[in-house]
């Protein structure tokens, strides 16, 4: 009697599939072997295991028991193997080299036939294209759905929850999206990290890494896209971060991952633009003379041709400026500017409560959330009394909630704390007196101070023949 080993697997999708499952392929096998009167030696499943590879431990048990069978059985040859190569390479370097015949019930054949030999090589190859229409057409699928602007699955990114296949923005994470990209403009993204765990905020995933807020700020899912290969759609989800918010983020990315030059000596980079072409001025210097004395300058990207992804006009009729010739003029116009005190006080308030109002809809709505978690507490209680749930398991998950609420409550105090503090934080009359003495600080600023002081005082600086400045107050 020739023995049979019964080879079974499903992947979790063909689970659900009838014909497929693990119990229909056992039966319809053990019933041909009773009807050629072979005995079965030991059945293989592989439960949930892709056809795409022989990385199955059953198919490995089974390759290691070969020399106790006379006949390998199978339900379907894909079942084996939807991989042309691996059916091959099984069949003719595996069974047939130890004089063990391959059978599959639904393709009606066996490699004991000259005919049966043939067919294996035929229906590896269909089993292959197969398995690559199958792939193909889910590329297809998932283009079709990015272009119409749906999330194409996997787990929801930061900042939204994925419900009925639809991302929805977690407000509470959406508040830590948002902060993290305000405090990356003055810090990094380590640095963003440590101050959002600090701070309290933990989302889904767990705490902040660094690593976390880099994919976040560079990812256009926040402002209402959906990204597919090297493609980005519109999205059928709200935006978290405004476009313009997203793109200054992106120029702060770029002009980081630069090379940086220590202990710089320009006072006005990253503030000038050309008027012509609308390109960026960078500063630079050359030697000339035999000393090798140097000239400092500020030129735009477009005169200089380099580098080129920066260049906007390559026929720019902008000029070099003398570093301390352009940084005179712009110096000038700021003792001379005089500003409205009392449309600076408006302004000044307006922001301030602008910023109130904006943190009192954060606290609100942590303290929503605070107030749904005491309701989930409450629940449990309830279920525990009417004995609907043992005590162990409530006390976890009342530990649990217990825990998240107090975080919360943390988080709370710290902004109402915030809040009440800012204006004292940078007085108004501190402010007004910087600029009503501004001479006699900068005489005493060090360079690093005085680009601050500038940076603070100028929004931009527009270049043509002339120097136009657009200012932050």
């Amino acid at each position: 009697m020739k023995r049979a080993a019964l080879y079974i697997r499903v992947s979790t999708q063909e689970q659900a599939l009838e014909g497929y499952s693990i119990d229909a392929q056992r039966d319809k096998l053990i019933s041909f072997c009773s009807l050629k009167d072979w005995s079965i030696e030991d059945i293989y499943v592989d439960g949930g295991f892709s056809g795409t590879n022989m990385d199955r431990p059953q198919l490995q048990r089974l390759l290691s028991s070969l020399k106790n069978i006379d006949i390998i059985l199978v339900y379907k040859l894909d079942r084996l193997s939807r991989s042309q190569k691996d059916i091959l390479y099984l069949v003719e370097e595996k069974f047939l080299a130890n004089n063990i015949n391959f059978v599959s019930i639904m393709e009606s054949f066996d490699t004991s036939s000259a005919f049966g030999k043939a067919m294996i090589g035929i229906l590896a190859v269909f089993a292959q294209l197969e398995r690559e229409t199958i792939i193909e057409r889910t590329k297809l699928g998932k283009e079709r759905r990015a272009k119409e602007g749906h999330w194409n699955g996997g787990p929801a990114p930061i900042g939204y929850d994925l419900i009925d296949g639809k991302l929805i923005i977690n407000e509470f994470e959406a508040i830590q999206i948002r902060k993290a990209f305000d405090l990356y403009r003055n810090h990094g993204q380590n640095k963003t990290a440590e101050i959002l765990n600090e701070m309290g905020y933990k989302t889904k995933y767990g705490n902040w890494k660094g690593r976390s807020i880099s994919r976040i700020l560079s990812n256009p899912i926040y402002i209402g896209m959906v990204h597919y290969k090297d493609d980005i759609f519109r999205g059928n989800h709200k935006a978290i971060i405004s476009e313009k918010e997203f793109n200054n983020i992106q120029e702060i990315i770029k002009s980081r991952s630069r090379p940086r030059r220590t202990n710089s000596k320009y006072l006005l980079g990253g503030l000038m633009w050309c008027g012509y072409c609308g390109a960026r001025l960078k500063a630079s210097f050359s030697t000339t003379g035999k000393k090798g004395k140097r000239f400092y300058y500020y030129v735009c990207y477009s005169v200089s041709k380099a580098p080129l992804h920066m260049v906007k006009d390559p026929d720019c009729k902008g000029h070099y400026w003398n570093m301390y010739d352009l940084e005179k003029i712009v110096l000038d116009q700021v003792k001379k500017y005089k500003f409205d005190r009392n449309k600076f006080i408006d302004e000044y308030h307006s922001s301030y409560n602008n910023t109130q109002i904006n943190g009192f809809k954060e606290v609100n709505i942590l303290e929503n959330k605070v107030l749904n978690i005491q309701k989930q507490i409450d629940k449990l209680m309830t279920l525990f009394q009417l004995d609907k749930i043992p005590f162990d398991h409530i006390s976890q998950r009342i530990g649990a909630l217990y825990k998240e609420k107090h975080t919360l409550e943390e988080i709370i105090k710290k902004h109402l704390s915030n809040q009440n503090h800012r204006d004292s934080q940078i007085p108004l009359n501190t402010l007004l007196t910087i600029f009503n003495c501004f001479n006699l600080i900068w005489g005493e600023a060090t360079i690093d101070e005085k680009k601050l002081i500038l940076n603070k005082l100028i929004k931009k600086i527009v270049i043509t023949d002339s120097v136009k400045i657009e200012w932050n107050i």
